[in-house]
């Protein structure tokens, strides 16, 4: 029983992250609905079998066939019909698990027996377990020696598997592994190893089953490593989901795909299993549609997948994924699809209850025990919110049976059941059981994974539970307790979780008015905890990316330790899950001392390092960074409400809004279709959006922004798709637009991604340094069809063609662009067009040494193009290019730039693609990759802009900058301009927002262009 209680926990670390309390979060689904169960991907072969890594001496056992250099030890004993004699495992070329294992038994070794042990009995049951078999082959192996070979295929990743029955010197062996051990398996079964490892084939008879099993290897060989890498890429997919940092193990997932793919092919039915992780880690990010293409590529796949979970796992992850979509009644159907499946795959005596432990060495049963058990928690959860509440309780009851059963019940497994649970109950009206479940959750995380960020999570639901029930002083301990985990792990909640924070702090400060000073503040700096997914996912591809880079080697060598040490906790909390062991607690401490100390020298390393962290900043500290004139407001979009912050003269303002996250979407596109129709030209503008987002957002706060010159927002969700300038204070006649009560006409508006950035910015000392005044790119050269389709494969990614392929050549960024250059005393030499204008071209324009860089050009955002994971800007493909990818500069590419600018000029942005709000916030992690590198400000524009009115626009803000204003005052200024003198010296249509009102400024919002320094003449050409 001790050998199943090893497998069984081992077992349990393949379980994920569990919990959809998307609705008593308040989200729409986008923290709860995690990748449910990695669980029911099968464990690694290794939980099965006493390990036995140090069992002995190593000795040399051939090379397989890619020619890598392979070892024995002794192994595991595994079940067999006759004695063992003795069991050994071969590891090649450096993996960790082993690629194959060879058993001497002692007895007949006859044709019959043979046959019987390739056909059946212990050995054949545990083989069946893990790979699927064609029947065996009657064979012979080097020397004549008789054999029977099985043509296998692992059910855990599709990877060709080799199984041998032969007759031994002392009797029959058993021997499997990967097919590329076939010659190391044959040496160890025919005592020749010692022959293999002088090289294959000297004077030795041809071996018939090498050439069968020859066969089994594709054309694109593969070693033992690759299936180790997948292995280990696919657990490590798990462990970060069980950290609910999706982000990251979407990468993972990717790596493991792509190694699939390259070997077995992009059709091969066993990629079922990495497609859907993927898919489900997509969904968590709320990349809905992402997720969709890769779901109906696996639904092809699954189908004849060697995995027997395959179809039961599809199902369960495609309900989820639409449950988090807000489709409960697709994705109920699909959990009674899943659970059907996995109830198939289960023994019935485990149904009944009647079997405590027998089938545990069948890794498909374990998955199917953990995927039902876990689809009829949701199955509660779902059902709870409706008609069907009634069958909830038995139900969840039902799923820990299941667990308890197969002894899965582990510290992490159990605290993300009960998160589950409490949402179920809080749904069928019986708070105080939600509340209890939601407590012992806390505790529960408390010890399986402290201070990380499921014990935050749980934290803030344990919170908002206690306020509802009107225990404020418990909510507010439980969301302190939370808010300090995130602020000091720098990680990020979902609107929803945080709201209820606001809430209690509001009614706090109304009860108590003396605190109502410290209590706004507090609230302020709450605010910032909640990050929306598509900043988090930016955030965490471009630190990833910078601990892979081949630049700074400082830099990446400190994240790398960073990435290093989160990997160490990990590891450390799965070892406290199977057990207590002695000086763990210790170790534990230390770890997240060396994780404290890590952070710290990144910090150290790339000061910039903050702009990508999701770390929050006081009121005080923004306070200190504005002007007398001042003022930053930011704001937070629920689903059920929204608040709004603002810090003027060292003092917090707040109020609660009535404003929804859908409520502002449906007006800020209400608004986007005023300014721009269909066809990119002017639309019909209704003033009632702006005034109703103004009457809703600011209004309240409109006394204290009394004679603030400059107003620095922080937008919201769909807010980030809109320039705050073009709200309307009040109401507006549409056939005089350019007399309407525009914000811009009370504040200069700065846009910035969060409070951090601000403080950072403002921070950073001085005005650029750079010897050259500018430099400017446009009127790109589009990328071919060809090239297209080349870049974007038409069975994934058609659309995406289709839509690059209307990304058309814009030649009046050209006229923009030497007017700058002649406004700004440039040289030619400074300015690249055209053809000239390439991801090359810009590499070696030397763009440190300039103030301002113009970047005349479409900048794509995530959303507008679905197989684009990052923001990238559009330039000229390389001459002679043969797909498109050179024409995207990404977001991470950007990262790369050591840039010395006051201010980036994008002007042919648009945040209204088909990503809606998206595309705002995309363009937040844009001008994020922008601050990093080191520039300060970003002027771009949010939908296609008229030529003249974008020409104009620049140079009268360059102009007014040259003067000595500062950004934000500038740009103000020429949008004044053309407002002012619409149907007097420009067309009376300059009135309508879509001519002035597409730029936005983004970043710093005081620096002023500084004169023109004798430097400029002697810095390099272009």
């Amino acid at each position: 029983m001790a050998l199943l209680r090893v497998s069984l926990e081992a077992a349990a670390k393949v379980l994920a992250v569990d919990g959809a309390l998307a609705r008593l979060a308040g989200a729409a689904g986008a923290v709860c609905l995690l990748l449910a169960i990695g669980g029911c991907t099968r464990p690694p072969e290794s939980a099965y079998v006493a390990a036995s890594a140090s069992a002995g001496p190593m000795d040399p056992a051939g090379k397989d066939a890619r020619g890598e250099d392979c070892t024995a030890q002794r192994g595991a004993a595994l079940p067999a019909d006759l004695p063992v004699a003795r069991s050994r495992e071969v590891y090649c070329g450096g993996w960790t698990q082993p690629a194959a294992r060879v058993v001497q038994l002692r007895g007949p070794a006859d044709a019959a027996r043979l046959d019987a042990l390739a056909a059946g009995g212990l050995w054949r049951t545990w083989l069946d377990q893990r790979v699927t078999c064609a029947a065996p082959q009657p064979t012979t192996l080097a020397g004549g020696v008789p054999a029977r070979l099985l043509a296998c295929t692992r059910k855990n990743g599709g990877w060709p598997h080799v199984a041998l029955v032969a007759a031994g010197p002392e009797g029959p062996v058993l021997a499997d592994g990967v097919a590329t051990a076939t010659p190391v398996m044959e040496g160890l079964a025919t005592g020749r190893a010692a022959a293999a490892g002088q090289g294959q084939g000297q004077g030795q008879a041809r071996s018939a089953a090498l050439e069968i099993a020859v066969r089994r290897l594709s054309a694109e060989a593969f070693s033992a490593n690759d299936v180790g890498r997948y292995e280990e890429l696919m657990n490590l997919g798990r462990e970060l989901n069980q950290a609910e940092n999706f982000a990251a193990a979407e990468d993972a997932y990717r790596a493991a795909l792509a190694l699939q793919e390259r070997v077995l092919g992009q059709d091969n039915p066993d990629t079922a299993t990495a497609l859907v992780h993927l898919a489900l880690n997509l969904s968590n990010q709320g990349r809905m549609q992402e997720a969709s293409v890769l779901f109906t590529r696996a639904t092809v796949l699954s189908a004849r997948a060697a995995d027997p979970v395959a179809r039961a796992r599809l199902a369960h992850y495609q309900a989820l994924s639409l449950l988090q979509d807000g489709q409960d009644v697709a994705g109920l159907a699909r959990l009674r699809e899943a659970e059907a499946l996995y109830a198939a795959l289960v023994p019935s005596s485990m149904l009944r209850g009647a079997d405590g432990g027998g089938m545990v060495s069948d890794p498909a049963a374990v998955s199917a025990m953990l995927g039902l058990s876990e689809v009829r928690r949701y199955l509660a959860r779902t059902l709870a919110r409706g008609e069907g509440r009634a069958a909830a309780p038995a139900l969840i009851a039902d799923s820990r049976r299941l667990l308890r059963q197969t002894g899965l019940e582990n510290g992490l497994l159990v605290a993300r059941s009960l998160r589950t649970e409490a949402g179920t109950y809080s749904s069928l009206g019986r708070d105080d059981a939600a509340t209890r479940q939601l407590e012992a959750a806390s505790q529960r995380f408390a010890i399986a994974a402290p201070g990380e960020r499921p014990e935050a999570v749980t934290l803030f639901l344990n919170g908002a539970r206690r306020g509802a029930a009107g225990r404020r002083d418990e909510a507010l301990t439980a969301f302190r307790a939370g808010a300090a985990i995130l602020r000091a792990r720098q990680i990020a909640l979902p609107i929803n979780l945080v709201l209820p924070y606001l809430d209690a702090l509001d009614a706090e400060a109304a009860a108590h008015p003396a605190d109502g000073p410290a209590l706004r503040k507090e609230a302020f700096a709450a605010a910032q905890l909640a990050q929306r997914s598509n900043t988090v996912r930016f955030v965490q591809q471009a630190s990833a990316r910078i601990g892979a880079a081949a630049g700074d080697a400082r830099v990446a060598e400190a994240v790398r330790r960073l990435q290093d040490a989160d990997q160490a906790l990990r590891g450390l909390f799965a070892e406290r899950d199977s057990g207590a062991a002695p000086g763990l607690d210790a170790r534990i401490a230390a770890a997240q001392q060396a994780r404290a100390e890590a952070e710290s020298v990144v910090a150290a390393a790339a000061p910039g390092y903050r702009q990508l962290l999701l770390s929050s900043v006081d009121a005080d500290a923004v306070a200190a960074v504005l002007g007398p004139q001042e003022a930053l407001v930011t704001m937070l979009l629920g689903r059920s409400h929204g608040w709004v912050l603002m810090v003027r003269g060292g003092a917090v303002q707040m109020a609660r809004s009535a404003l929804t996250e859908a409520e502002a979407g449906r007006l800020v596109n209400a608004l986007r279709a005023g300014v721009v129709d269909a066809g990119g030209r002017p639309g019909r503008f209704d003033p009632a959006p702006a005034q109703a987002l103004y009457a809703a957002l600011l209004a309240p706060l409109a006394r204290p922004l009394e004679g603030a010159e400059t107003l620095v927002v922080v937008p919201d969700g769909p807010l980030l798709g809109i320039p705050f300038g073009m709200l309307l204070t009040g109401p507006a006649d549409p056939a005089a637009l350019g007399a309407a009560p525009w914000l811009v006409r009370r504040h200069a508006v700065v846009h910035v991604p969060s409070p951090q950035t601000l403080v950072t910015l403002r921070g950073a000392g001085p005005g650029s340094a750079a010897p050259l005044a500018y430099g400017g790119f446009g009127d790109f050269v589009p990328p071919s069809p060809a090239q297209l389709i080349r870049s974007f494969p038409v069975d994934r990614c058609a659309a995406d063609a289709r839509l690059a392929a209307g990304l058309m050549r814009l030649p009046g960024t050209r006229i923009e662009v030497q007017e700058a250059e002649r406004l700004m005393g440039a040289r030619p030499q400074d300015v690249r067009l055209g053809p000239d204008f390439t991801a090359a071209s810009l590499r070696a324009a030397e763009l440190g040494q300039r103030r301002i860089i113009h970047l005349a050009t479409h900048a794509l955002l995530p959303g507008e193009l679905s197989c684009l994971q990052e923001p990238s800007i559009v330039v000229s493909p390389q001459a002679g290019a043969a797909d498109a990818n050179s024409a995207f500069v990404k977001a991470s590419d950007l990262l790369g730039l050591k840039l010395d600018a006051d201010l980036i000029i994008l002007s042919a942005c648009n945040t209204g693609g088909p990503g809606g709000a998206g595309g705002g916030e995309a363009l937040s992690g844009l001008a994020r990759a922008f601050f990093y590198a080191g520039a300060r400000g970003l002027m771009v524009t949010h939908w296609a802009v008229d030529d003249a009115a974008a020409a104009l626009t620049v140079a009268d803000s360059l102009r007014r900058q040259q003067a000595g204003a500062s950004s934000a005052a500038a740009l103000r200024g020429a949008q004044l301009l053309l407002l002012d003198e619409a149907g007097q010296r420009l067309p009376d249509a300059f009135g309508h927002p879509f001519y002035w009102a597409p730029f936005a400024l983004i970043g710093d919002g005081r620096r002023a262009a500084p004169v023109q320094t004798a430097a400029a003449q002697s810095a390099p050409r272009l």
